[in-house]
């Protein structure tokens, strides 16, 4: 499936899956309400970006807003990204609740309309596995960041078939990532979109190995 009619009417059937995906939240797998998956991202992404809080952090496919309320809580300043506006109300109720100032828009993480160089950095949590073009979503993500700013993203683990999982055989298998990704390929696609200094980072903690997670991160050149 690689024409644009047949990507938009998949990124169309995955967008309506996450709107019809009320109980997100709730999913144990997801980590939303997990003090640990807090700690192990907050402490990760602040170890990679620094503490400024002038810091602007672009991120994408927020959800529910994971990501979006944990940093903006922490004092980035947060602009948060989904496609999905049923998630996104969510997060906007949570952010709301909490009073943690984060910008929220409705967008297609593939094809971003802010212009080049207007972040700092980017945080992608949960979102790789989820593309229908990984290459073409780099480069955009790489696009709207500074030169010397940071993308940071986990990669699905191998073997995990999340894509037919949540979304079912037929678009499961249109996904690139939707059986996990090998870090090497996402490695190349990334030095490829124009990021250099490329490192993977693990985190994890001792007793909770369920919730280990590989980053992986690099510099706009």
């Amino acid at each position: 499936m690689n024409s644009d009619s047949n990507l938009s009417e998949l990124k169309n059937s995955i967008r309506e899956r996450w709107d019809a995906n009320q109980n997100y939240d709730s999913g144990h797998a997801h980590g939303v309400n997990s003090e640990t998956e807090k700690e192990l991202w907050g402490n990760g992404i602040s170890e990679l970006v620094g503490n400024n809080p002038d810091i602007k952090i672009l991120d994408i496919g927020t959800g529910t807003g994971f990501l979006a309320l944990l940093l903006g809580g922490m004092g980035y300043d947060i602009t948060a990204v989904d496609w999905s506006m049923t998630m996104m109300q969510k997060a906007k109720e949570k952010a709301s609740a909490a009073k943690i100032p984060i910008k929220f828009e409705v967008q297609d993480v593939e094809n971003l309309t802010f212009s080049d160089d207007s972040f700092d950095a980017i945080v992608s949590r949960h979102v790789l596995w989820t593309l229908t073009e990984p290459s073409r979503a780099s480069k955009e993500w790489v696009r709207v960041i500074r030169p010397g700013g940071m993308v940071i993203a986990d990669i699905p683990r191998q073997g995990s078939d999340s894509g037919k999982h949540h979304y079912g055989e037929e678009i499961g298998k249109n996904l690139p990532f939707g059986n996990g990704a090998d870090p090497e390929r996402v490695m190349g696609i990334f030095k490829e979109a124009g990021l250099g200094n490329i490192n993977l980072k693990l985190l994890e903690k001792q007793g909770e190995q369920h919730r280990k997670t590989l980053l992986i991160y690099g510099e706009k050149i």
